[in-house]
């Protein structure tokens, strides 16, 4: 339901923007700025390359850790692409913070820059499977070639192996919805 509102606001928000321009008799860079993906959905797997300290970064060790990934997945803004992502995790609580993705897509090469908000996972022992217990809010900070500057929104969804749980490595999946702007 939140992002509906949302969804609404923006396309409203783009719509009085080219009503302005249109009055004004000119254009503004408002109303000539790129476009607006409002359907922005997808999907992608990743696997764990590298997992350790970085007291910078993610505070005290071994309380504290960075996670690093890379991937590949689909999406509706530039179709398929490669994923580097990294975050840093409190081995105590669960908590997943400072989570920075790059999406690079395979056909332009452009690149996407996505953060997410904190998180804790559940777990659940008996499935060895950890989740998010409701959308994680994340936003594009940027991005490359025909996304440079790019902003929006997106709700994400992570579900994962306990690898200490049943012994399997198996890749991490997460899906999403939401807006991209391009400027």
């Amino acid at each position: 339901m939140r992002i509906n509102k949302l969804k609404f606001m923006l396309i409203a928000l783009v719509g009085l923007t080219s009503l302005a321009g249109y009055l004004n008799g000119g254009t503004s860079k408002a109303a000539a700025a790129g476009d607006v993906n409002p359907h922005w959905r997808g999907t992608e797997s990743f696997s764990l390359t590298n997992a350790g300290p970085n007291v910078v970064r993610c505070g005290a060790f071994p309380e504290n850790i960075e996670l690093s990934f890379s991937g590949s997945g689909i999406d509706t803004e530039g179709g398929l692409f490669n994923v580097t992502a990294s975050a840093c995790t409190n081995t105590i609580s669960n908590r997943i913070f400072d989570l920075k993705a790059t999406d690079t897509y395979v056909q332009s090469g452009d690149q996407l820059l996505i953060e997410a908000d904190s998180f804790v996972q559940v777990i659940d022992q008996t499935n060895c499977v950890a989740s998010n217990s409701h959308a994680v809010m994340g936003r594009v900070a940027g991005g490359t070639g025909n996304l440079a500057g790019a902003t929006g929104n997106a709700r994400f969804h992570f579900a994962n192996n306990i690898t200490p749980c049943n012994g399997q490595n198996a890749p991490a999946h997460v899906w999403f919805e939401g807006v991209v702007m391009r400027p």
